[in-house]
């Protein structure tokens, strides 16, 4: 076999004398060069080729587990259906690489580089991306179950029915990733930013999304069911017939934000800002709203039955057709609002302002309430 070529950074290498060498029993290849090599379906399980130059290379369908990449060099490299798990790829150059189908459990992928990567359909489960670059990559359909993605940076990527389920991706940057259809169950999304994402279909239940950023982003007919989006930022969200069943929402922004036909039964909203916000006709029955801003928000033909407003502010809202029954409206702010056909029956209202509200032949009030007593004024 002849000897490797020498140039003025790294050992240049043939596939046949690596594979050669690594039969007789030599594992370490640190620093080489194997730049657009051929090593297809090639055994290499335990392998060190730490800082070695792989561009290019050649390594579908094979055997790399339990291997030392660290800080090498596969840009663009073909890895399809390769088997990497338990594999160290710590600050590994991965750019437009393709990983599709590839099985990379229990990885260490942190601070790599894996912008425009291919990783559909790739296995990452239990690997830790902490802190990589997944900008503009495709990981549609992956599987990154209790992975670790704090502080990655996933920009625009392609997350399409991604599996991250209890997944960690703490302060991570999502912004314009599409997670539509994705799987983020009691996934960790605290202080992420998801701002102008999609989310839609998306199954949230019980994920944390305390203090996360996501405005303008889209949570059409997402399941939120019991997540923790307190103090997030949901300003001019759209959650269109979302189910935030039980979703701790407290002193959340929601200013401008679109909730029609969302579900939100008993849901906790205190101290949250829905001004200008759009609930037509969602679904608010024992909400908390303790507290909460709704100036000028659209809450048309909303079921408010038994939900606490006490101290809200509904200043200017459209309530018209809005089921209050039995709701606590203690010491509300209801001035100009619009109670047109809405059903104020049982509902406690002391200490509220009623001043300058709307109400018609419709709206329905408690036996001797008297409105004009109270400054409301007939349409």
């Amino acid at each position: 076999m002849p000897m490797p070529k020498q140039d003025k950074k790294k050992t240049i290498l043939t596939a046949a004398y690596l594979l050669e060498k690594y039969l007789a029993g030599e594992r370490s290849f640190e620093s080489v060069n194997l730049c657009d090599i051929n090593l297809q379906n090639a055994q290499l399980a335990g392998i060190n080729l730490k800082q070695a130059n792989l561009f290019r290379a050649n390594l579908q369908n094979a055997v790399l587990a339990i291997a030392n990449l660290s800080c090498t060099d596969l840009v663009r490299a073909n890895l399809r259906s390769a088997r990497l798990d338990r594999s160290n790829l710590v600050r590994a150059n991965l750019y437009e690489a393709d990983l599709s189908d590839a099985s990379l459990v229990n990885i260490n992928l942190s601070n790599a580089i894996c912008a425009s990567a291919n990783l559909s359909h790739v296995d990452l489960s239990q690997s830790n991306l902490s802190s990589t670059n997944l900008s503009l990559a495709n990981l549609e359909r992956a599987d990154l179950t209790q992975a670790n993605l704090s502080a990655a940076i996933l920009v625009k990527a392609s997350l399409k029915q991604i599996i991250l389920n209890r997944a960690n991706l703490t302060e991570a940057d999502l912004r314009e990733a599409d997670l539509s259809g994705a799987q983020l169950y009691l996934a960790v999304l605290s202080k992420a930013n998801l701002a102008k994402s999609n989310l839609s279909l998306a199954n949230l239940d019980s994920a944390n999304l305390l203090e996360a950023k996501l405005e303008g982003s889209l949570f059409c007919e997402a399941n939120l069911e019991n997540a923790n989006l307190s103090q997030s930022f949901l300003m001019g969200a759209n959650l269109t017939k979302a189910n935030l069943r039980k979703a701790n929402l407290s002193k959340a922004n929601l200013t401008s934000a679109i909730l029609s036909q969302a579900n939100l039964l008993g849901a906790n909203l205190a101290g949250a800002s829905l001004a200008g916000a759009n609930l037509a006709e969602s679904d608010c029955f024992g909400a908390n709203l303790q507290g909460t801003n709704l100036s000028q928000a659209n809450v048309e033909a909303v079921d408010l039955r038994e939900s606490d407003l006490a101290k809200a502010n509904l200043a200017g809202a459209n309530l018209a057709g809005a089921n209050l029954f039995g709701a606590e409206l203690l010491d509300a702010n209801l001035a100009g609002a619009n109670l047109a056909g809405a059903n104020l029956y049982r509902t406690k209202l002391a200490g509220a302002n009623l001043r300058g509200a709307y109400y018609d032949d419709r709206t329905e009030f408690s036996a001797k309430f008297d409105p004009k007593k109270q400054g409301m004024i007939k349409r």
